[in-house]
């Protein structure tokens, strides 16, 4: 039942019957008469929208026309009229014979006799407009919660009255928990007094305003966090008054790709090294300070322009093959080439080239860094010179060795054969100050021999080719502790060596390390009772370190970096035996093998010397 007037029993007054028979006739609403039976007992033409005949209206109780939904409700309606009371606006759906059904708003009246005489307005319609609001409603809902920006529309008193999905999510609240609140909860602390003025200013004269409208923002988290936004502000007017739509964006990712940027910006600015972007036709997009100082161009006499005016008429087929190589996807590092700066000079240079690409992987243009290594290449060929100058004259100097060598042995030989022969043929000529004088010459010829022996020793070490192989150091440790037993098998030292030493180095060169340390730690325990020499490994950074150890003579810690320099000695000639360039050597060997050598002792409490074995040869 829908919209209707209300037709009163009897005649109005001063009307005629047929008046009324007339305005029945020509009601554009339907009206009717129903009995207490249930059923129409007349009905006026305009129930023919229906579809039905006037008989049959008549001849079927009205509840059959009734949807099976709305009988509940029409029947409520109609108990209430039976107890004298009207119906006013009661809306309910009438079938029509073509099987639809038309929405009807009903206002009826009932008789003392039982009769209800009603009035039916045909509101389908409205009903559809309705539905249609309705429906646009729901979608216009369903796209603010599925917009990607979070939307809060706010009144005049500044008061949230609507929240999305995505405003909940960016501000960790529930719409329940924002909804009536002042939108000064979402803002900072600092930020919530001004803002007052901001919202007095835009509604007195209302303007969209786009994002990123000259301020930085900030939203405020439940958690109480901040994160950057942008808001773009956009009035609106409604039935309570005058409210504004906020549409927010957190630009947290794009603050940071900015400052990203412009750090990046910043090292390409002020990097050493010249950093070019060019187009894959060669056309220079980008030009940094470095490459003005290092090939003398400025940047706008760059940009825009070809890369090839820095190529020595030599080189102009470098960048179409440098551009095939990155077309394929590879790197170019480090490739040392030659350019031609601005005054024409040439320059050594260490490039990298690298591709750019855009999304989809098409190369779309070129970053490259140069590196101006023209003094490091003057260096390198001084030192290539240095080198070969050097090398000459070592092999000058160790061919004078071996000439010095063989000139002094044989007068040193002589003055020590003939001195014997001197003390052994004539002793009963010569009075004790003459056989004294001539055992110090004998002693100083020998000395001097062992001198000469020495050093050609070193300079071998230093010289000779590095063969690396795993060696047994555990083998070498025993042999030179044979080779010390036979020269005094009265000594008695106690020797431990620790079986299973094995370093990678060379084995003719670590035989002399052991022969010096472990000949250094035989020598320096002859006074001692009770002598004994330990050969071990320990670990020293996680590598393994090798140890000769002996309880003898020991050293002043003061002095340990004196022990390995060359005629170094920390004990009197005449205390122990020497010429102060074995631990020179093993020094210079150790270095060779990429190790260190170094040493722990106390005066009278013995002496500890350490030595590791790197990978790779390394001169001193």
């Amino acid at each position: 039942m829908s919209d209707s007037t209300t037709l009163h029993a009897g005649a109005p007054p001063g009307s005629s019957h047929g008046e009324l028979e007339r305005f029945f006739a020509m009601s554009l609403d339907m009206m009717c008469i129903a009995g207490a039976d249930g059923c129409f007992k007349r009905v006026s033409p305009a129930f023919d929208a229906l579809g039905y005949s006037t008989d049959e209206l008549l001849s079927r109780p009205f509840l059959d026309f009734v949807h099976p939904d709305d009988v509940p409700a029409t029947l409520a309606e109609v108990e209430k009229l039976a107890k004298g009371a009207p119906t006013i606006h009661f809306e309910n759906r009438y079938r029509c014979k073509d099987g639809s059904y038309r929405w009807l708003s009903w206002t009826s009246a009932p008789d003392p006799s039982g009769k209800l005489y009603a009035i039916a307005r045909d509101v389908t319609d409205i009903h559809g407009e309705q539905e249609a609001r309705k429906a646009a409603d729901e979608r216009l809902r369903l796209v603010v919660e599925a917009l990607p920006n979070g939307l809060i529309t706010v009144n005049a008193a500044r008061t949230i009255v609507l929240v999305n999905r995505k405003a909940e999510e960016l501000f960790g609240y529930s719409r329940d928990e924002l909804v009536g609140e002042p939108i000064e909860k979402l803002l900072p602390e600092r930020f919530r007094t001004q803002h007052h003025d901001h919202v007095r200013n835009f509604l007195a004269k209302p303007q969209t305003r786009g994002m990123s409208a000259g301020r930085d923002l900030f939203g405020r988290r439940k958690d109480g966090t901040e994160f950057p936004v942008e808001i773009g502000l956009n009035p609106i007017a409604t039935p309570e008054g005058q409210s504004t739509v906020a549409s927010i964006v957190d630009i947290s990712e794009r603050k940071r790709g900015e400052e990203a940027r412009t750090r990046l910006a910043a090292i390409v600015t002020d990097s050493d090294d010249a950093i070019i972007g060019r187009t894959i036709d060669g056309i220079v997009t980008s030009w940094n300070r470095s490459a003005e100082r290092i090939f003398g161009y400025l940047a706008e006499e760059m940009v825009g322009h070809r890369i090839t005016v820095l190529f020595p008429p030599s080189r102009r087929d470098e960048e179409a093959q440098n551009t095939e190589q990155l077309m394929k996807g590879e790197r170019i590092e480090h490739f040392e080439t030659v350019r031609k700066r601005k005054d024409g000079q040439e320059i050594d240079v260490a490039v990298t080239i690298s591709s750019v690409r855009d999304s989809s992987g098409k190369l779309i243009g070129v970053s490259k860094t140069a590196r101006d290594i023209s003094e490091l290449k003057r260096s390198q060929r001084e030192l290539v010179g240095a080198k070969e100058t050097a090398e000459a004259a070592n092999r000058e100097l160790e061919s004078f060795s071996y000439s010095v060598a063989h000139d002094l042995r044989a007068p040193l030989r002589s003055i020590d054969g003939f001195s014997q022969a001197l003390l052994e043929d004539c002793a009963d000529k010569l009075d004790e100050d003459g056989r004294k004088y001539l055992r110090f010459v004998r002693e100083s010829a020998q000395l001097m021999a062992q001198l000469i022996d020495d050093m050609l020793t070193l300079s071998r070490v230093t010289r000779s080719e590095l063969a690396r192989e795993k060696v047994d150091l555990s083998a070498l440790a025993r042999t030179t502790h044979a080779r010390l037993e036979r020269s005094e098998p009265g000594r008695g030292v106690e020797v431990a060596i620790e079986g299973g030493l094995e370093g990678d180095g060379d084995p003719r060169l670590l035989a002399v390390v052991f022969d010096n340390l472990l000949g250094n730690a035989w020598k320096f325990t002859s006074k001692r009772t009770g002598a004994r020499v330990e050969v071990g490994t320990t670990t020293q950074n996680g590598l393994p370190a090798y140890f000769v150890r002996d309880n003898g003579a020991g050293f002043d810690m003061t002095y340990a970096t004196k022990l390995f320099g060359v005629f170094q000695r920390l004990h009197a000639a005449h205390e122990f035996e020497g010429t102060g360039v074995g631990l020179a050597t093993v020094q210079r060997i150790v270095h060779r093998h990429g190790g260190r050598v170094w040493a722990e002792g106390k005066v009278g409490d013995g002496a500890t010397f350490y030595f590791t074995l790197g990978e790779k040869e390394r001169e001193e």
